[in-house]
């Protein structure tokens, strides 16, 4: 304790001798606060808001019923009528609610006109929403409960009137459509369109619980056991076939209730889906003198050991899964990664301070260690600062985060919502990342103050590290920096173990290897660059010849300090644009793609549509389409492949590839044209895509074989004839519905048309591909698309798990390519830089190290500054010899900054062979017009932050300069 009270008054005079520098460190710290406060309040938000939601989840219902989750893409079964029964018997049983749940299309009939179409309304719109797409739009739930489940904010609750077309809506749903009492909506599903008035508005939880970990359908299923299979028909028509079309319905994806919800009574929705609502969750209220616990044990197991087998949700196990949903995990990754960022500011910007100080600070700690300090000591004194200025930023910081957000959810609620709170876990987080920041900044320059013999108080000698040193730290670098592209595309290992390698071994190796090669890169700068920046500014070149490496530790910190925001932000745009290319539709595709939606075309309309304005007559090819498992047989599925389906289009080969002006203009990889259209002419064989050639290792002479949906007996089988490049399929085929029954899928296949439809069993037309003309109406045409589809209004389609549909409106989805384009571009710009937001914030705060960086170079130089201006040197010469070297400095952050991303971006790349991301082979592209704009933030944030040391030295005198000068090195 005696030797702090002794230590303490040198920190503070240090302080009050160089309080710039201590100001700009503490601002740093502040921001740096403020960045963890601002992306861990939403996660605070949502931890404190658990019991509440939950609750709310509930509504004034005790616990849930669902069923126990199927294998991945199977149907939800419904709940039998006759449970339903044995509840409402149950004297412990207040009440039962079976509800049913379907997706729609949900559109206000007066909403306004946005200004600019959003992505999904390029490739979505007012159409009935569809398997590949996630849910869009409210859930349609249908209760026959008399009272509301949740408490009514306006309105009234669902008349008992089964003619009343009326919905209430939940709280989310008004918001986001901006919904009030009386409004009108349209929902609509794959068999109608509804308009209904709004009559109420209920509350609800602003997320739903992970209840299972049910999937999206389609994972691979491994090795399928041998059965016996019926022989394949010798005819087009098998005895037990109907002419109805199967369709698989679009998945909600939830086990529980929707949260964001519009309610109907049960005959409503079958109006509206064409269906009898069967319920899939049952709410169950009990009676006060019954606890949860008494019911499960009178329940649980003959729920268990129903068929279907049944499961009781109560508020523990919806509180539970409120900890587990998409919401919640991405929250707390965005908070750890804000707070890895914030730390690593934070070492950097008081690293700078302190290494600067001790540089300065030679003599005084030289004097001391003579007079009587030990080394422990000098070491307590730079830990004291570090501690200091990292506590005073810190509370600072939270104070500043407490206003931001109390201004910030009031008036931009959609930068921080509007529940964002300061937690505790805002509070601990930002601690522990200023303290660990402080603590590892504080190190090194420790190590270097207990280096300082007593006697280099009779020295003042520059130290300039030779040519020697980062040469060595070069060669190092540039070695660990290949290693990184070496680890992901060119040592042989296994799947698992290049992921492992990737994710513990690649990003360390690259972040070790920029560190040693940040030397080098600074001597190039000032040898290579540096002339021109002089020449630019109108200096003499030996004037910056050997500035920057004679204090090149001080320059490489504060290089590194810009790199980290502005490294992670060129690696997320190159790899956000590089894996955008090979999801982008490439010119293979037709123009449009019809889908006639549930129950298909006959001839006639196929003929009907050539006549449709606008389309090309002879560019109408009618598809025969159908999304069928694979069946490998007694082998395992291939370890890359993702999915367990694949979507076949059914094509005419002469059509599709003959001429001089081919429908499809397919890339061939393996095969030609020519033999493409004797194959697919001669039947049982097939063209793949090459991204899936090279996740399952087949190719041309293969076998691919496939399980029909309506006939699980059956093995189709085809022979490969070609591999094509396809890219972008995944995005034409996630929206236009040729997903029939499963939500994702591997591929897609190309065979001949008339063979899909025998062996799939497929007796309409649902698919038209089709090419228009230039000045076509693409709303004109679908409205005439439209009436030709509603031809087969009232007739029925089979739907998977439901039965038999009636299709009071058929549909005509029209996905014009260049649409799914705009909307692909879009979305991806929304997202790319939705994730180059806090790498830009870091950078900003991380310009706070060139200010002190530049504070610390003029003050180092001031006595060189003075003799210049004794004999002639302008000031306007000083000013922009500052300059020089400010602009010199981001320059190499830019140069490590951009080599860093290149690498990172390529590996991400190259990496999405191995994970879910795959889509062919691997594009690199380097959006140079986005790069030059995080390049020139650099730079303007580098001129700004030295603005005062230039300004400073600009106005003053020479005999001052000179006079500073003695007194500093005394």
């Amino acid at each position: 304790m005696n030797s702090l009270r002794f230590l303490i008054p040198f920190v503070g005079a240090q302080m009050r001798l160089n309080p710039g520098r201590a100001c700009i460190t503490t601002l740093g710290i502040i921001a740096s606060t403020c960045a963890v406060v601002w992306v861990v309040s939403g996660y605070d938000a949502l931890v404190s808001q658990f019991d509440e939601n939950s609750e709310k989840y509930l509504g004034r219902y005790d616990l849930l019923i669902i069923p126990k989750p199927g294998p991945p893409g199977s149907e939800p079964p419904p709940i039998q009528s006759s449970l339903v029964d044995d509840l409402k018997r149950d004297a412990g049983v207040l009440e039962v609610n079976p509800i049913g749940q379907s997706r729609v299309t949900v559109v206000p009939i007066e909403s306004q006109e946005e200004d600019e179409k959003s992505s999904l309304d390029f490739v979505v719109g007012a159409r009935p929403p569809v398997n590949g797409a996630p849910p869009l739009d409210p859930t349609l739930v249908s209760t026959p409960a008399i009272e509301p489940p949740y408490e009514l904010l306006q309105g009234r609750w669902l008349s008992e009137d089964i003619e009343a077309k009326e919905i209430v809506v939940g709280e989310l749903v008004a918001k986001d459509k901006k919904l009030s009492i009386g409004d009108g909506l349209k929902l609509i599903s794959l068999a109608n369109e509804v308009e209904l008035t709004v009559v109420g508005i209920v509350e609800q939880a602003p997320q739903a619980p992970s209840l299972s970990s049910r999937g999206r359908g389609g994972p691979p299923s491994g090795k399928r056991l041998s059965k016996p299979r019926r022989p394949k028909p010798e005819s087009s028509e098998s005895k037990n076939e109907t002419n109805q079309t199967v369709l698989g319905m679009p998945k909600n994806f939830s086990e529980g209730i929707a949260a964001n919800a519009i309610y109907v009574r049960p005959d409503l929705a079958e109006w509206i889906n064409g269906y009898v609502s069967k319920p899939q969750v049952l709410q169950v209220a009990i009676r006060d003198t019954v606890t949860i616990p008494q019911f499960r044990e009178a329940w649980g197991e003959r729920l268990a050991g129903g068929r279907p087998a049944m499961q009781l949700i109560d508020f523990d196990t919806v509180r539970e899964g409120m900890e587990e949903t998409r919401t919640v995990s991405g929250q707390q990754a965005q908070s750890w990664a804000a707070t890895g960022m914030a730390t690593l500011a934070a070492i950097f910007i008081i690293f700078s301070t302190l290494s600067m100080g001790v540089s300065e600070r030679t003599r005084e700690f030289a004097m001391l260690r003579a007079v009587a300090l030990t080394r422990g000591q000098v070491a307590t004194i730079v830990a004291i600062e570090s501690v200091l200025l990292a506590v005073v930023g810190w509370l600072g910081g939270l104070a500043a985060g407490y206003l931001m957000l109390v201004f910030g959810s009031h008036y931009v609620p959609g930068w921080f919502g509007t529940d964002a709170v300061l937690g505790w876990g805002c509070i601990v987080l930002s601690g522990v990342t200023v303290l660990v920041g402080a603590l590892g900044a504080a190190i090194v320059p420790a190590w270097r103050a207990t280096r300082i013999e007593p006697l280099e108080a009779m020295t003042s000698k520059v130290s300039t590290p030779g040519m020697q040193s980062w040469v060595v730290f070069g060669v190092i670098g540039a070695s660990l920096s290949a290693l990184t592209p070496l680890l992901v595309f060119a040592i042989p290992m296994s799947d698992e173990w290049r992921t492992w390698a990737y994710g513990f071994l690649t990003y360390p190796t690259l972040l070790v290897g920029m560190i040693c090669l940040a030397p080098a890169i600074v001597v190039f700068c000032e040898s290579a660059i540096g002339p021109w920046v002089t020449r630019a500014l109108g200096l003499d070149t030996r004037m910056m010849k050997t500035q920057l490496s004679t204090n090149l530790w001080r320059t490489v910190g504060a290089t590194l300090a810009l790199s980290i925001g502005l490294g992670l932000y060129a690696s997320t745009q190159s790899w956000g644009y590089s894996m955008l290319k090979p999801f982008t539709p490439g010119n293979w595709l037709p123009d449009a793609l019809v889908a006639f939606h549930p129950v298909g075309l006959d001839e006639d309309g196929i003929d009907d549509v050539r006549k449709v304005a606008g389309v090309r007559s002879d560019r109408v090819m009618p598809l025969a389409i159908e999304q069928a498992r694979f069946d490998w047989g007694d082998a395992e599925q291939p370890s890359r492949v993702q999915r367990d389906n694949a979507v076949l289009f059914g094509i005419d080969p002469e059509m599709a590839f003959a001429g001089e002006d081919p429908f499809l203009t397919f890339e061939f990889v393996e095969g030609d044209r020519t033999s493409a259209i004797e194959a697919l002419q001669g039947g049982e064989s097939c063209l793949i895509s090459e991204d899936f050639q090279m996740s399952s290792g087949l190719g041309v002479g293969d076998e691919l074989s496939f399980t029909p949906p309506t006939a699980e007996d059956e093995r189709v089988t085809y022979r490969i004839a070609g591999v094509v490049s396809l890219p972008g399929w995944h995005w034409v085929t996630k929206f236009s519905g040729v997903r029939r029954h499963f939500v994702r899928t591997a591929t897609v296949v190309f065979a001949n048309r008339e063979q899909v439809q025998r062996d799939f069993h497929l007796h309409q037309t649902e698919f038209v591909w089709m090419d228009i003309d230039d000045d076509a109406d693409l709303q004109a045409m679908e409205a005439e698309l439209q009436s030709i589809a509603e031809r087969k209004s009232g007739e029925t389609f089979v739907a998977s798990g439901l039965g038999s549909v009636k299709a009071y409106r058929p549909f005509a989805r029209m996905t014009a390519s260049e649409n799914v384009r705009k909307a692909i571009q879009l979305r991806a710009d929304d997202m790319i830089w939705g994730m180059s937001y806090l790498p830009l914030i870091t950078l900003a705060i991380m310009s706070l190290a060139i200010a002190n960086t530049v504070i610390a170079s003029v003050r180092s130089r001031t006595w060189e500054f003075g003799i210049m201006r004794s004999i002639g040197v302008t000031r306007g010469q000083l000013v922009r010899l500052v300059i020089a070297e400010t602009i010199l400095i981001a320059v190499g952050a830019c140069v490590l900054s951009l080599i860093f991303g290149l690498i990172a971006g390529w590996c991400g790349v190259g990496m999405a062979q191995y994970v879910g991301w795959f889509a062919g082979p691997p594009n690199f592209i380097i959006p140079w017009a986005h790069l030059s704009i995080g390049f020139a933030m650099t730079i303007g944030l580098c001129l700004l932050a030295g603005l005062w040391p230039v300004v400073r030295i600009g106005r003053a005198e020479p005999l001052g300069l000179l006079q500073a000068g003695r007194g500093g090195q005394g």
